[in-house]
Parts: structure tokens; C-alpha cells; sequence
């Protein structure tokens, strides 16, 4: 009897053994299916995202016109509900296009009564606000259709270190995706850039078209020397960069690095051409001033003699 029933025990022990690890084969391969599945998922989407900001590199490259929000507004269709474009003129908000937002459109809208599109601009980073009044603006708000306890998304479209645009988004009828939304606007700022920088090379070779022939090579080396280092400037510091512009003093903040300049663009340009411009002073104005030469402060000496 003690016998049979310790076959009995072992049978089942071997029993439950073989179902434990059956049980542990099938939720191996479930768990591997799965993770299959949500890698297979997370590729997909990620190409879904590629290609249509691939699209919208497309659109706003072969847009030359000066409306490029509609290509903004229509590349921003897989990434979010509803979306418009509004530059700033002065200090209004100016509604440039939209997609998905019916009814009449707000005409010019204060900044400063829009607190959300206000930090977007000040900040130059993406914002998350409520669709309010106090937020939006009463106009905006109202034309969107009001429902105050939802989210939109403003990304300001920078370059430059301009502002030239605020993309709106909202969720009304699907998802939001503000990280595409993001890589959207830096795409699209960063086209603007390259089609203004275009655009300043085809005019400094107009303007450099009037100078005698011998002196033309040394005015385009001097115009590349210019905006090379001060592009190298502005991104290597951005910070003293961003607080000489708050403090309405860049001079000061950027000294050693300004005079360096000045003295290298003074010994191999300035005194090497009598017909030589101070390309070096426009540059700091123009891409470190953001055309405001009251930017550089009271303490800089000014345009090279």
C-alpha cells in the first residue's frame, strides 16, 4: 500500500513537473511573440513618422513662395487634429493657415493678451497650455470652439534665432504626437535657415558684383570669415549669447571673444583692401543682434574703420 501510493505521489509530482514546464514553454513563446510584435510595432510607426517628415521636407523645400505655413500646417496632418500657423506682426499675432478649424478667423490678436503664444515666442521652446482664454486669447480661444479643460501645443518655428512662426496643435479628433510635431518645426526652421542663407550669398554677390575685379575674391573671403565666426560664436556661446541679449549688452558679455575677431577681420581684411565693408560688424548685428544694433550695448566701439 505504501508502495502504491508513492507511485502515486510521483506520478503526480512528475505530472505537475511536466505541466509547470509546458506551462513555462507556451508563456516563453507567448512572451516572445509579443515582444516580436511590439518591436514589429514600434518600427512601423517609427517609419510612419520618417516618412511623413520626410513629406514635409519635401513640401516646404519645393515651396519657395512666402507662405510656407501651408506646407507646415499640411505636413502636421498625421501628428495631431487640428493645427494652424500664426507669425508675429509688431505686437499682434497675425493667423497665417490653418487646417480642421472652421468659423471666423481671428483677426490681428494682441500678444500679450495670448500668455501661452507670448512664452513660446520669449522662451523659443515648445509650450503646453490650456485652450483658455487667458491662454490663448479670447479671439484664438473662441474660434478654436472654446473647451477651456483641454491641451494644445504652440512650437515656435526658429531661425535665426528668430522666431518666424507658432505652430498651433490640438488633439480634436485624434491623438497628439508633440515629440513629431517638435522635429517638424525644427525641420522647417531649419529650411527657412538654409533658403535665407541662400538668398544673403546671392546678395552679397550682387553687392560684391560692384567692386573692382582684383578686389572681389578677398570681399567673399571676408563675408565667409564673418559669418563662420560668428555662427561659431552663437553656438558655442549661446549662453553669454542669450544673456547679453536680455541684458541688452552683448559686447560686454562676449568681449574676448568679439575683440578677437575684430582684430584678426582688421589685420587680414580691413587692411588689405581699401575698398573693404565691415562685413563682421553686419554679421554681429544681423545673427548675434538679431537686427537691433542697440543689442550690442553702449561699451561696443562700433564699425571697424
Amino acid at each position: 500500500m505504501n508502495l502504491t501510493r508513492a507511485l502515486l505521489a510521483d506520478n503526480r509530482r512528475l505530472a505537475r513537473e511536466q505541466i509547470e514546464q509546458i506551462f513555462e514553454e507556451r508563456m516563453t513563446a507567448l512572451s516572445a511573440g509579443v515582444e516580436a510584435a511590439l518591436a514589429e510595432s514600434l518600427a512601423n510607426a517609427r517609419r510612419d513618422v520618417a516618412e511623413k517628415l520626410n513629406q514635409a521636407v519635401r513640401a516646404l523645400r519645393s515651396n519657395h513662395s512666402a507662405n510656407w505655413s501651408d506646407s507646415v500646417v499640411t505636413a502636421s496632418q498625421g501628428f495631431c487634429g487640428r493645427a494652424a500657423v500664426f507669425v508675429q506682426e509688431g505686437t499682434n499675432l497675425e493667423l497665417r493657415s490653418s487646417r480642421n478649424v472652421g468659423g471666423t478667423q481671428p483677426g490681428g490678436v494682441l500678444l500679450k493678451s495670448a500668455a501661452a503664444f507670448a512664452s513660446a515666442v520669449e522662451s523659443r521652446e515648445p509650450v503646453v497650455a490650456m485652450r483658455t482664454k487667458g491662454e490663448l486669447s479670447q479671439p484664438v480661444a473662441e474660434w478654436l470652439g472654446g473647451a477651456p479643460e483641454r491641451q494644445s501645443y504652440i512650437f515656435p518655428v526658429v531661425a535665426r534665432s528668430k522666431v518666424l512662426g507658432l505652430l498651433y496643435a490640438d488633439g480634436e479628433g485624434r491623438d497628439v504626437d508633440p515629440n513629431a510635431l517638435e522635429l517638424l518645426v525644427t525641420v522647417a526652421g531649419a529650411v527657412l535657415e538654409a533658403r535665407a542663407q541662400a538668398a544673403d550669398t546671392v546678395s552679397d554677390l550682387v553687392n560684391i558684383a560692384g567692386v573692382e575685379r582684383e578686389d572681389q575674391d578677398i570681399h567673399l573671403r571676408a563675408q565667409r570669415f564673418a559669418r563662420n565666426r560668428v555662427a561659431e560664436i552663437r553656438l558655442y556661446k549661446s549662453d553669454a549669447v542669450k544673456n547679453g541679449r536680455i541684458g541688452r549688452n552683448l559686447y560686454a558679455s562676449l568681449k574676448v571673444d568679439i575683440d578677437t575677431v575684430r582684430e584678426v577681420f582688421h589685420r587680414d581684411f580691413m587692411l588689405a583692401s581699401a575698398s573693404m565693408v565691415d562685413y563682421l560688424h553686419l554679421e554681429l548685428v544681423r545673427t548675434l543682434a538679431n537686427d537691433d544694433p542697440e543689442l550690442l550695448g553702449p561699451e561696443y566701439p562700433g564699425p571697424l574703420a
